[in-house]
């Protein structure tokens, strides 16, 4: 007599879903040379430049090229001063992707939920606002030692210290 293994229904799949992702936003990647980075991807992977933010639009610490295809959208900043967080991340680590912001309904309530369950808070949430509309943004990370989290969950992959961890940012958007 064959068995089969019990199966979870999308109503049950949906209420343990304490995450609900839908999609990956961006990524973003520390480099010693954005703009030589942002010229590759573009000539490699045929990838276009849709934004740019640098001292030309304010922005006097750090340079950073938004190159997307399809659905994907790279972020690439660099240092524009050897003091910088981003300068001293470089130098340590080399080029590489520093943050995965994900995409879902309520960033707050995301930021909540992974919090709650051990996660590290780098940014609560934090609302922006302009003409265009509003968006909240909230930032986590593994917890800092393998002690510090849940023992019922997974552990995060085990990383050389604390500052080569990959946060990860929530952004719910929403209209003005």
């Amino acid at each position: 007599m064959a068995t089969h293994a019990p199966t979870i229904t999308q109503t049950e799949s949906r209420a343990a879903d304490f995450l609900p992702l839908k999609g990956t936003d961006h990524v973003e990647f520390y480099v010693g040379n954005a703009r030589q980075s942002a010229y590759f991807y573009r000539a490699a992977f045929g990838m276009s430049l849709v934004a740019y933010a640098g001292p030309e639009t304010g922005q006097r610490d750090r340079a950073s090229y938004v190159l997307q295809q399809g659905k994907v959208r790279f972020v690439l900043t660099t240092a524009l001063r050897t003091d910088s967080d981003i300068a001293r991340h470089v130098d340590k680590h080399g080029d590489g992707v520093r943050a995965i912001a994900l995409w879902v309904d309520d960033a707050r309530q995301s930021w909540l939920e992974t919090t709650s369950r051990g996660a590290r808070s780098i940014q609560e949430p934090t609302e922006f606002k302009d003409a265009d509309g509003r968006v909240t943004t909230s930032s986590i990370a593994e917890p800092s030692s393998p002690a510090t989290r849940p023992s019922n969950k997974i552990p995060s992959p085990a990383l050389s210290d604390s500052s080569t961890s990959t946060t990860s940012s929530a952004t719910s958007a929403g209209t003005p």
